[in-house]
């Protein structure tokens, strides 16, 4: 009489499907990370735009009681624009600029209420962003600069703005800059990914920045 082991086959994976069980654990754990990095993407830009109308809100208030934007220069009136104006910016203390741009807690003059401050992004390039402020009293510039991910075109996309955030190219601060090529994705033929402006978003009241962007902007 046969033993009743041996007339049994033992059932089991083989090696081709191994193979496709993983490649498709593969496949929707790339799928679930990209998921998940677009939902942090918009949680953080979703932040900048309520940070950026909050403080824009402290801005405007104190100017209708003081009858002037906090100012980050000492001489009210000063030009905060054309480009390479005398305006030093102040940034949040998260701020990855040179030292001689003051990054401060409180970055916006004047306001006591406690400011926000940026969170870790990465914008164009991968250099990473922050909260800035420029004012001379009459105008001002208030921007998340740098901290979207991937460009937009909203309610505050504008062409003006600031430097890069890689050390400002030795010039030595932040400053408003408007519609410039260099920061603009328009170097060498227009790159939106390289494009500051719409990599971040920017409030404020300067006229004549707002010049025709580039083709395909």
């Amino acid at each position: 009489m046969k033993a009743l082991w041996m007339g049994t086959r033992q059932s089991g994976f083989t090696i081709v499907e191994l193979l496709i069980v993983i490649v498709v654990i593969a496949i929707l754990a790339a799928i679930t990370v990209v998921a998940y990095n677009g939902i942090q993407d918009r949680a953080r830009t979703s932040k900048a735009e309520s940070d950026i109308a909050s403080v824009q809100r402290l801005v405007e208030a104190y100017n209708a009681v003081n009858g002037k934007y906090p100012m980050t220069t000492q001489n009210y009136g000063d030009s905060l624009n054309p480009n390479w104006g005398t305006i030093t910016a102040n940034g949040d203390g998260n701020c990855p600029v040179t030292s001689s741009t003051n990054h401060l807690a409180q970055w916006v003059p004047g306001i006591t209420q406690t400011l926000p401050q940026s969170d870790p992004n990465t914008g164009v390039g991968n250099l990473r962003g922050c909260y800035i402020y420029a004012s001379n009293g009459i105008q001002y510039v208030l921007s998340a600069w740098n901290m979207v991910k991937n460009p937009q075109n909203t309610t505050m996309y504008h062409r003006y703005g600031f430097r890069e955030m890689d050390g400002v190219q030795g010039h030595g601060g932040q400053y408003v800059v408007c519609n410039l090529g260099a920061i603009g994705g328009a170097s060498s033929g227009y790159d939106s990914n390289a494009d500051y402006y719409k990599h971040s978003l920017t409030v404020g009241n300067l006229t004549g920045c707002d010049e025709t962007p580039p083709a395909g902007a």
